[in-house]
C-alpha cells in the first residue's frame, strides 16, 4: 500500500508539472500574438509619434484577453532621424508580472527635405 502511494503521489506530481507547462506555454503564444497585433498596428500608422502608449485588448478582441495589457514605447532611434525604435511589451499572468516584449525599428516612407 505505502508502495502504491508513493508512485501514485509521483504520478500526480508530474501530471500537475504537466498542466502548468502546458498552461505556460499557451500563455506565452498568447502574449507573442498579441505582441504582434500592436505591433502591426504600429507598422500600419507607419511612423508612429515618440511616446508611451498603454491598453489593453478588448478594442480588437472583446472579452477575449482580460488577463493581458499591453505598453507600446516608440523613442528616436539615436542615430537615424528617420528611423524610429518601437517596443511593445504584453504583461500577464498573475498581477500581470510576466512579460513579452518585441522591438522592431521603423524607417518613415515619406521622405525628408533632404532625400528629395
Amino acid at each position: 500500500m505505502a508502495v502504491l502511494g508513493i508512485a501514485l503521489l509521483a504520478l500526480l506530481t508530474l501530471h500537475h508539472q504537466s498542466l502548468q507547462s502546458v498552461i505556460h506555454s499557451r500563455d506565452i503564444s498568447r502574449a507573442a500574438m498579441l505582441c504582434e497585433a500592436v505591433m502591426t498596428q504600429a507598422e500600419l500608422d507607419q511612423f508612429p509619434n515618440v511616446g508611451v502608449t498603454k491598453g489593453n485588448f478588448d478594442k480588437l478582441f472583446p472579452g477575449r484577453y482580460r488577463n493581458f495589457r499591453w505598453e507600446r514605447h516608440v523613442e528616436p532611434s539615436g542615430i537615424f532621424p528617420d528611423v524610429r525604435k518601437v517596443r511593445v511589451i504584453v504583461f500577464y499572468g498573475p498581477k500581470f508580472l510576466r512579460t513579452f516584449t518585441l522591438t522592431e525599428y521603423l524607417h518613415n516612407p515619406i521622405p525628408t527635405q533632404g532625400e528629395q
